[in-house]
Order: C-alpha cells, then structure tokens, then sequence
C-alpha cells in the first residue's frame, strides 16, 4: 500500500502528482531507502488511473535516482539517494529544529512554576501520616475540584464520582476505547481531515475505524449517519486540523445521532478554554446529553509536557469499567497539588495568561501570512494552538513540508491529516503552542521560501 490523494482538478498532471508524491515522502524520510513500492498495476488499481500514468512516474524517478528497479522484481526506493541536503533527507529531531510548528508542540516557557511550587509545598505541610493513597479513579479532592471547575468554566454537567483521573489525553482515548468495546461497540468514526494518532489509538484497542468527512461547519452527521458506527470522537472546539467550530446545528443532530442508534460521542474538548474572541465560546457538548457524551481533557494545552494529568467525564456504567484498568494517573501527591492549583483560583489565571499569549501569536502568525504569503489564507475560528493555512492549488504540501524541514522549520503537511484518498486542499498546519511572537514572522518567512522553490519546481 502506498496512500497518494490524486486531484484530478489540479493543472498538474497525474503522472506529475504521483512523482511529486514519491519524491516527497523519499526526501522527508518516511520512505525508507530500500523500501518496496507497489507494482504499477496494483497502484494504478488503488489510484484509479491507468497503468502508464504509473509506469511514467516511476520511470522518472528511477531515471532521477529516487527509485531502483531489476528485471523481474519489484520497484524499490534507491539505497543510495541522489546528492541531497543531508537535512532533507533525515528528519530533524525536535530539539535540533530552530522552529517546532508542529500542531501539539508545547513549550516549558508558560509554565506557572513558581505557583507550582507553592502549592506542592501547601500539600507538603498539610497532608499527615500515612500520607495520600492511590485510588483507581484519582484522589477523591482533585475529582471534586475537576467537576466543580469544569463545571463552571465549560459547563459540564458531573460529579466528583462521574469523573476520572488519567495520565493525558492519549491514554484516556485508549482506556475509553477499550471500554466502548465491552460495551458492544465495535466501531468507531473519527474526523478526517483529523489527528492520526486518534485512529491508531482505537485500532489497538481493537475497534474498526471510519473516517467521516469535516466541512466548515464539523463533522458531517450524515456521512456518521452512514457509516454504520455506534460511537464517534470529536473536537467541537478548533478541530485538528482545519480549525473550525462544531456549528450549533451539526452540534444537535450529533446528539440525536447518538440517542437514535444508541451510540456515544467521545468530545475532547482540547482547546475549549483558549477562546479569543468575544464571550466564552461554545460550551461542552456533554451538558445537552451526559448520558451519551464522554467528555476529555487533559493539561497539555495549558501547561506543556511538565505535568501530564488528564479527565474523562462520563456516566456511571463508564467509570466503574475505568476504575477497573490502569489510568495511569500522577501520583497522589502531585493530584493534590494540581486541586490545591485549581481550587486556589491559580488555575483560572493561568489560563488567562495563556490566553492573552496565544491570542497574540494567532495574531502575529495572521499578520505574517498575510506578509510572506501571497495567495495563501489561513483558516480557523481565533481559538486553540494552531491553525491551517490554505496554499494555492497545485501545492505539493508534503514537498514544501520537507523543504521546511531542511530549513529547520517542522511543521505538518495538510495531507498528514488525511485518513481518506478524498482529494483534500494543499496546506500546512501550524502550531505556535512553542514559538514566541516575535519568532513567528521569520518562521512564515521560512514557509514562504519554500513554498517559491516548490512553485518554482512546478513552473519548471
């Protein structure tokens, strides 16, 4: 299997796309010097087109070095590449990159630390001997705290005993997943465009996934409709990776969806407290239907990878089944820390700190598009960590990614988000979750030079 999208509405011919498909995914990395390409006849088969589109696009990139082929055997990425920037060829690690645009990328900058310290040693003094024990769900002060703020800030209907305390938001799904299967759910829908480690979450925990179709106003109920699945998981609130708002009329007929075929709507709410324009912005879905919503979180967003804490609120017949596997979930010591953190009011500054610093890079990032990249336009409600930026037709995203990346810039092409061979809008999706403001403008710049090599690569 070799997943290429064809559009067939571009100026680029086929044979074109599948090379510039290729070539990309040879110099970004992902496929590996010696790996074995389907026969021609079976990817033209997969791509719907004639064989001799196929038997042109290898022959090209074998006559350019990319690709080895012998008499009888199968077509082969090249062992030994053609001269390349070495950087082109072998990923940048995270730690070596000057700019991480990468959608979930977070920095230790914003991090209260200060405030984290006093309230570990307020739980320090405080607590007696024998000392905090451990609880399958989470201690019971911070599963109080978490459904009295959720409740206020995001308008989640819970108790202390409807909530679960987990590592992150990851390990939630894959906790949640596994229990939708002991409750006779087999089948799964998630976003696509979407995050791919989502679906890969659900497979391991043994469910069978579909990809449902994400327009300007969310998920397409009707295509869930259609699937045939009983359980669907979603982010309402700047969708990976499109950025857009689950509209007030697609958020109804999900939640009818799920009351006719007696199904669930896992909701992450990921970036739900970073609202930047007027009012609070949509609320949880979870309030309209607890019964069939489970709702995630996690304190990634708000404070980086130095605490690793998440939450599912769902119904009772849910958590019991949590309490009996293995969240994961902090120690108790530093669960009471972060419900120290919350109940003290630290928290909800916090979050407008976070708030003020990521509208200003939204903003920042807005401008510098609008600068460095002419003809592209970004997209997304003024919320979240991240946006999607929309380049003209005919843009090899994967190649510009890669041409980024030898630049020291990581960011993700659109197509990584796709589950589906539907033709999707070439893109990139930006996270300033780790680049400061004044950093986002030479980032773009970056973009912007690659994007010129690429349209330049085309016009040639």
């Amino acid at each position: 299997m070799l997943p290429i999208t064809i559009d067939r509405k571009s100026r680029l011919p086929m044979t074109a796309q599948i090379q510039s498909a290729i070539r990309g995914r040879i110099q970004d990395g992902t496929l590996h010097p010696g790996v074995r390409l389907p026969s021609s006849r079976d990817l033209a088969e997969d791509l719907g087109v004639s064989r001799s589109v196929v038997v042109q696009a290898y022959g090209q990139l074998i006559a350019e070095g990319y690709l080895r082929a012998t008499q009888g055997s199968s077509t082969r990425v090249a062992t030994h590449l053609p001269h390349l920037d070495r950087a082109t060829v072998e990923p940048i690690r995270s730690t070596e990159a000057r700019f991480d645009l990468r959608v979930d990328a977070t920095s230790t900058v914003l991090f209260p630390s200060r405030e984290w310290l006093q309230a570990y040693e307020h739980v320090g003094r405080s607590i007696g001997e024998p000392g905090p024990r451990r609880h399958p769900l989470g201690v019971p002060e911070l599963r109080a705290e978490l459904a009295a703020y959720l409740g206020r800030s995001r308008g989640v209907l819970a108790t202390a005993a409807e909530v679960a305390v987990t590592a992150d938001f990851d390990h939630t799904v894959g906790v949640v997943c596994h229990v939708l299967r002991e409750l006779g759910g087999d089948h799964i829908a998630v976003e696509d465009p979407g995050a791919p480690w989502q679906a890969r979450f659900a497979k391991h925990a043994g469910l069978a996934v579909t990809g449902v179709p994400v327009d300007g106003e969310g998920i397409d109920v009707n295509a869930l409709a259609r699937s045939g699945a009983r359980a669907v998981l979603v982010t309402p609130v700047s969708q990976v990776p499109t950025g857009v708002v689950l509209s007030p009329s697609r958020r109804e007929a999900l939640l009818r969806w799920a009351a006719d075929v007696d199904g669930w709507v896992i909701e992450y709410d990921r970036d739900g407290h970073l609202w930047f324009d007027a009012g609070s912005g949509p609320l949880a879905l979870q309030r309209h239907h607890p019964e069939r919503v489970i709702y995630v979180g996690a304190t990634g967003a708000l404070l980086g990878s130095c605490i690793r804490l998440g939450w599912a609120v769902a119904p009772a017949s849910v958590v019991d089944r949590l309490g009996l596997m293995q969240l994961g979930a902090p120690d108790p010591l530093t669960q009471l820390t972060f419900a120290h953190f919350v109940a003290s009011g630290v928290l909800d500054q916090h979050v407008r700190h976070v708030r003020s610093v990521f509208r200003a890079r939204r903003s920042a990032l807005r401008d510098a598009v609008e600068q460095h990249l002419p003809g592209a336009r970004m997209t997304g409600v003024p919320a979240g960590t991240h946006a999607y930026i929309q380049w003209p037709s005919g843009v090899d995203d994967v190649r510009l990614a890669a041409l980024a990346r030898a630049r020291s810039v990581l960011v993700h092409p659109g197509r990584h988000f796709q589950l589906s061979r539907r033709p999707s809008a070439p893109g990139v999706v930006v996270g300033y979750g780790a680049v400061r403001s004044g950093q986002l403008p030479e980032a773009v710049g970056v973009l912007a030079a690659a994007m010129r090599q690429v349209t330049g690569l085309l016009a040639s």
